[in-house]
């Protein structure tokens, strides 16, 4: 066990983490292992140039300071996104902890793909023997609880929604009572002040209503953004369902780990959930809008989804894209059937060398997201009659063309394509800005 924790340390890391134990920048290199050994372990993605790190840097510098002198096994990483080692060692000079050499650009690389860091500041946690992940994002937690919430562990889904709920009236839920009901939950990411949040909501309503008329459980928790409890009191009173209560002691910190658990990157967001608070649709606010009689509920997500519905997944999973704005309604029915086969086959999604599944879409709303995708992957513009497919991988910001023909032709050309997805011999070509 202690010789696998060494291989996973030191292939997550290096073999060597600098110290800034001389000041000015310099330092020995120290054994990953020796120095990670027992440790939660924060990996700490900043850069010289940016405000928001220099900000938390000193903060984040107190409360390693605090855990160290008073025994915590606690450590941090420095990995650069500086422009120079110049620069590197400037800011290294203001650590107390160790750091990934600046010349090791291939590791930061590979750290800041493996934990998608899309921004920084970011700050993961990591278990020192293991390599497992304790935390993904937990630089909100360390600012807002410092030392004595360390090693800021985060809240199940569980406990986070739990243990009681509240309704309007004031009168309290266990969730427990909730999932007893063997129904499904949205977890609504909501508040007063957002418009397309105060727009989204009566049609919830309507919903929630009708589904549980219609004998099918279906429970709803606010997750609210509002600033205060007036506000907050004000909002639930249109609706008829519970929310995490606004005046509980760690509302805050429970609010905050369902936002993290769920990537909750703006508002409204509808979260949908089995009674054991599996996920079942990430973002079904689309979903429900067009869905009047909810026949589609619980609104699992299409083997092949419409990228207007729901872009989100396409900056974070490889998607195959049919481009459908030119060719009519039964065509374009015909094209989403194709790629369901695919998409459903019996040996599953089709998979690269990395385990990335590939995911499918369409785009069939002219002027949409589809036109950004035409220009990103250089597709030119639609055509009467014509299908054009492509590969997305926004993640490592490469597309690639997999060709064009009619709805009938389509099929075969994205089967060809999903196969060299797979295989690793499709061509691809880096974004264009």
């Amino acid at each position: 066990t202690q010789v696998k924790s060494l291989v996973v340390m030191e292939s997550l890391l290096g073999a060597s983490l600098r110290s800034c134990s001389s000041g000015g920048g310099g330092g020995s290199l120290l054994s990953t292992s020796r120095a990670l050994a027992g440790k939660t372990v924060g990996l700490y993605f900043s850069a010289h140039w940016c405000p928001p790190c220099r900000q938390f840097t000193p903060v984040l510098s107190s409360i390693y300071s605090q855990l160290v002198e008073i025994g915590k096994p606690f450590e941090i990483v420095f990995i650069s996104s500086d422009k120079s080692e110049e620069q590197y060692n400037e800011y290294l000079a203001e650590m107390p902890w160790l750091a990934v050499p600046y010349a090791a650009r291939d590791i930061k690389d590979a750290l800041s793909k493996k934990y998608k860091v899309s921004g920084i500041p970011s700050l993961v946690l990591v278990d020192g023997d293991t390599g497992n992940t304790i935390n993904p994002q937990a630089r909100g937690a360390v600012a807002s609880e410092g030392a004595e919430g360390f090693p800021w562990k985060p809240l199940e889904v569980a406990e986070a929604l739990g243990p009681n709920l509240v309704k309007a009236d004031g009168t309290t839920t266990a969730l427990a009572d909730l999932q007893a009901r063997k129904g499904h939950f949205g977890v609504y990411f909501s508040a007063s002040w957002c418009g397309p949040c105060r727009s989204f909501t009566p049609k919830l309503v309507e919903a929630y209503n009708k589904l549980n008329k219609n004998n099918q459980p279906f429970d709803i928790v606010l997750v609210s953004s509002d600033r205060d409890k007036k506000s907050f009191d004000e909002y639930l009173g249109h609706m008829p369902w519970h929310a995490v209560p606004f005046d509980d002691a760690n509302f805050g910190k429970r609010t905050g780990a369902l936002s993290e658990k769920f990537e909750v990157q703006g508002i409204p967001r509808l979260v949908i959930l089995d009674s054991d608070l599996n996920v079942v649709r990430s973002d079904a606010r689309g979903a429900v809008m067009k869905d009047e009689d909810c026949s589609n509920f619980p609104w699992h997500p299409p083997a092949v989804a419409d990228v207007d519905e729901n872009p989100e997944p396409l900056n974070e999973v490889p998607c195959l894209v049919a481009l459908v704005e030119e060719v009519d309604e039964a065509e374009q029915k015909a094209v989403q059937d194709a790629l369901t086969v695919i998409a459903t086959s019996s040996s599953g999604k089709p998979k690269d060398a990395d385990g990335r599944e590939l995911h499918f879409f369409f785009a069939a709303e002219d002027g949409g997201i589809g036109s950004q995708i035409r220009r990103i992957a250089k597709v030119g513009k639609p055509k009467q009659g014509k299908v054009d497919l492509v590969l997305l991988d926004l993640e490592n910001a490469q597309t690639c063309t997999g060709g064009s023909g009619t709805a009938e032709e389509v099929g075969k050309l994205a089967e060809t394509l999903a196969a060299s997805f797979a295989d690793g011999s499709a061509t691809f070509t880096g974004l264009r800005s």
